[in-house]
């Protein structure tokens, strides 16, 4: 590495840049807020890219869970379609986890190499312990 920090191969520049744009800090509830409520329709569709719990996470979205639903109602059709990626992201993420807490609760392990095989082999016979 050179000195002053710079990284000399384009490359890896570029991929450097594109791990530090995704280290953000969560954004302030109530900057959200307060974009989420903006006249402007662009400035509520980057609020609502902003709350989306494919990328931020439920924390946020959670607490701002009443705004988005508010705005699936919004004039502009960007904004509408945004509010309900928000919500449709929502769904689809707590389905998927409310199945991985399914499968610890009842002891399945997908990583396991021959649980598919043995869980098979349960289904086929009418001995659904261990064999």
């Amino acid at each position: 590495m050179p000195s002053g920090g710079q990284i000399a191969d384009p490359r890896l520049r570029a991929v450097a840049n594109r791990k530090h744009r995704r280290c953000r800090t969560a954004p302030d509830l109530e900057d959200v807020l307060a974009r989420l409520r903006s006249a402007d329709a662009d400035t509520r569709v980057r609020a609502l890219h902003a709350v989306c719990p494919c990328g931020a996470g439920f924390g946020l979205y959670e607490r701002l869970r009443g705004e988005v639903k508010r705005l699936q109602k919004d004039p502009d059709p960007r904004v509408r379609d945004r509010a309900l990626h928000v919500e449709r992201d929502a769904c689809e993420i707590e389905a998927v986890v409310a199945g991985l807490d399914r499968a610890a609760e009842q002891g399945w392990r997908y990583s396991d190499a021959d649980w598919v095989k043995t869980h098979r082999r349960r289904q086929a016979s009418r001995y659904w312990l261990a064999l």
